[in-house]
């Protein structure tokens, strides 16, 4: 028998590279760029942008992805666009996988099932943000992994902190979902990584401060222009999502806005089985109502909601238990009538077995972080502080999304789901390496 040769990083990077550009290449002609229910506020917003700038920006999205899709300038560019950083979000997840394991073909493994995952690529067809958010966030990744598993301090620490928080600032500006990020990061830097003091909080400031100084203006932004403090001009009509299933609780004096939420949420009730998301069905008519502007009558919906949640903490704690649940679905949204029905049966008994896979992996995921409490756990498997910030941040986001807004909202999940793969990954297979070579293992 003749040994089997291990293939090359070089090898490798160009296995994961192709297999990439053809599936990309495959999607671009047989596929094209998907629109949902949010694609009119950010095409609307990017218009917006090419023609006034902020002149007439109505504050209802954060602006990194409008901007985006301004500077991409038509949905042809903008579909390469996100395609393009679904190939270099490829490629930072091999070189990540790589040197987080030491193992080329791990990394290979990774990157290539990131390329062959169908809810991410399918969402890089979509006019939504998460192929942009997607890339931005293993950027930063990318950037704290060679600071916080590294042993010695890098000679361009400081570039990189920055670089960190630049990206982690457009980040926010793209998914403020993900507007913890640098401070996370920059908590993890100050306390935790094994540098001189000085280095560690030059490091941590710089990769907080571009978010801090741009979240600052956007946030007087809104307030300035729309009389809210957050980052957008919705946070009110976001909350009622937490209270649509008892909304009929609210006070007297709210009583023709909750009569006429009521009627909408009891008509998408018959229509759909769900009433998630009511309050963007009853808007007009809720303004027709009241007389109130967009902007007024969001401050009212979410002094009811509000005053709802802490009336009855119970119904709301549920809602924010189950919008935590359902964040871990592991959605795959693609429209099958762009194929012939042969090909798109086939295309949905993939998706079928990859959702199974991945709501397993969400699963395995929740079991092995939690295990990292346990002495013997770590003792085993020797987590760097890298894999520890990854892990608390998925946590983080799980949290934070379920406190924003109720909603049957999987897709945030999207830009974490090949990090969560990575970690399970790296965990079994440090696992059995040290299973197989006791000796390593640390007490």
């Amino acid at each position: 028998m003749f040994p089997i040769k291990p293939l090359s990083p070089k090898t490798w990077l160009m296995i994961v590279f192709a297999v990439a550009v053809l599936v990309r290449a495959g999607l671009w002609l047989t596929y094209p760029l998907a629109e949902t229910n949010d694609t009119p506020t950010y095409r609307h917003l990017a218009r917006s942008l090419t023609n006034k700038g902020f002149a007439n920006y109505n504050g209802m999205r954060t602006p990194g992805y409008p901007l985006f899709v301004a500077i991409t300038g038509s949905d042809a560019g903008l579909y390469a666009a996100q395609l393009a950083l679904g190939l270099l979000t490829t490629l930072i997840i091999f070189i990540l996988a790589w040197k987080l394991s030491g193992k080329a073909w791990f990394g290979g493994a990774l990157a290539l099932a990131h390329s062959l995952n169908l809810g991410q690529i399918f969402f890089e067809a979509s006019f939504l943000s998460e192929a942009l958010a997607t890339c931005l966030l293993f950027l930063v990744l990318a950037g704290l992994y060679s600071l916080l598993a590294s042993a010695d301090v890098p000679k361009f620490y400081v570039g990189i902190a920055l670089g960190v928080g630049l990206a982690a600032a457009i980040l926010a500006m793209t998914r403020p979902l993900f507007v913890f990020v640098p401070f996370w990061g920059a908590l993890f830097l100050a306390f935790f990584w094994r540098a001189p003091l000085k280095t560690r909080w030059s490091a941590a400031i710089l990769a907080a401060l571009p978010a801090v100084i741009t979240l600052a203006v956007w946030v007087g932004y809104i307030y300035t222009n729309f009389k809210m403090l957050g980052l957008d001009s919705m946070g009110g009509y976001h909350l009622v999502n937490h209270v649509t299933s008892f909304f009929e609780l609210a006070p007297d004096q709210y009583a023709p806005i909750r009569d006429t939420f009521i009627k909408f949420r009891e008509a998408r009730l018959a229509a759909s089985g769900d009433s998630v998301n009511t309050i963007w069905d009853a808007i007009p008519a809720l303004m027709d109502q009241t007389g109130y502007n967009y902007y007024r009558l969001a401050r009212v919906m979410g002094d009811i909601s509000s005053q709802l949640m802490w009336a009855y903490p119970g119904k709301y704690a549920w809602n924010i238990i189950q919008g935590w649940l359902w964040f871990w679905k592991a959605p795959i949204a693609w429209d099958s009538t762009q194929f012939a029905p042969a090909i798109a049966a086939v295309i949905k008994l993939i998706a079928l077995a990859e959702r199974g896979l991945l709501i397993l992996a969400n699963l395995a995921f929740l079991a092995t972080s939690l295990m990292l409490f346990l002495p013997r756990f770590r003792a085993r498997i020797q987590p760097n502080l890298f894999i520890y910030y990854a892990a608390s941040a998925i946590w983080v986001t799980s949290i934070l999304q379920t406190l924003a807004e109720h909603g049957d909202n999987p897709r945030f999940l999207i830009p974490l789901q090949s990090l969560i793969i990575i970690l399970i990954a790296w965990c079994a297979l440090r696992f059995y390496e040290n299973a197989s070579h006791p000796a390593q293992e640390q007490p």
